[in-house]
């Protein structure tokens, strides 16, 4: 097997993941395995379902300037929950956006796919509120090593499985599936290095599109969210910089962060360069000369 690309989670900061796939497929070079989290759950996946990164590129486009509409707030549950707190009941609401609109958007790009009908090794992960467990929906499980707190699943369809993996607590609605309650894979795999090399992928280019940290600006849910999703990745940042795989970390624009829909452009592009300056490295590694 060649090499595998991990794609890190990160709201349309992943857009640079675009980016990195587009200066690869340039340069003549293509992964044989995918493996994404959240954000990087949504560019694999569709990448894995056929769509080339040229198109991807376009989808993307399109959505930094419609992206908002892609956000259905469970206006009703708030109000539930409002009501439940006055009356001092549990707040049973699961989400503040229901992720509807995403899920249909997914739907109707992976064109009904499942997850063993794709031809690239692709390891999309979600985590299991119930068990704490990772849930990692792939195509094979050829080749498969066990993990601790791993369940790995081959049966379900693919836009089921990447809205599994992108649903952010208390920020999107989980998806019930399987006896599941199925949450973002990034809370335990945002740069899923493990799992590709779990499935023999002994090659892996890591792409981490988490901010540099800093203290936040304020204490609202964005920050805390976007802050959140920071300190898990420099966690995994600092497994892969010990020799596992190579790191591309593009430095992505100021103001790019988990909802900034006008930024995926610039997100893009930092991704793309960021390849383009690393590529002889990248050649030199996973690639043939010349």
């Amino acid at each position: 097997m060649g090499f595998g690309i991990a794609l890190a989670g990160g709201g349309t900061r992943g857009a640079a993941h675009v980016g990195v796939l587009l200066a690869l497929n340039e340069a003549g070079l293509y992964p044989d395995a995918v493996a994404g989290a959240s954000a990087g759950s949504i560019v694999g996946g569709l990448y894995a379902a056929g769509i080339p990164a040229d198109r991807l590129k376009y989808i993307l486009l399109s959505l930094s300037r419609s992206g908002r509409k892609m956000i259905d707030p469970d206006v009703r549950g708030l109000l539930r929950a409002l009501l439940q707190l006055l009356t001092g009941r549990p707040v049973t609401m699961q989400g503040l956006i229901k992720g509807d609109r995403l899920d249909r958007f997914l739907c109707s790009l992976t064109g009904g796919k499942a997850m063993h009908d794709l031809s690239l090794r692709t390891i999309i992960p979600a985590v299991d509120i119930r068990t704490g467990e990772t849930v990692a929906y792939t195509n094979t499980l050829a080749g498969v090593r066990p993990l601790s707190r791993v369940r790995w699943n081959t049966e379900a369809p693919l836009c089921r499985a990447i809205r599994a993996s992108a649903a952010f607590p208390a920020v999107f609605r989980p998806v019930t599936r399987d006896g599941c309650c199925l949450v973002d894979g990034g809370l335990t795999d945002n740069l899923p290095v493990n799992l590709l090399l779990a499935a023999g992928v002994s090659q892996v280019l890591a792409v981490d599109v988490s901010e540099e940290y800093e203290p936040p600006e304020n204490e609202g849910v964005i920050e805390i969210v976007s802050h959140s999703l920071t300190i898990l990745t420099t966690r995994m940042r600092e497994y892969v910089a010990r020799g596992e795989t190579l790191l591309l970390h593009p430095r992505l624009p100021e103001k790019a962060g988990l909802l900034t829909f006008r930024e995926m452009a610039g997100c893009m592009e930092a991704g793309y360069r960021q390849t383009q300056e690393q590529l002889e490295v990248i050649r030199a590694l996973f690639g043939p000369a010349g």
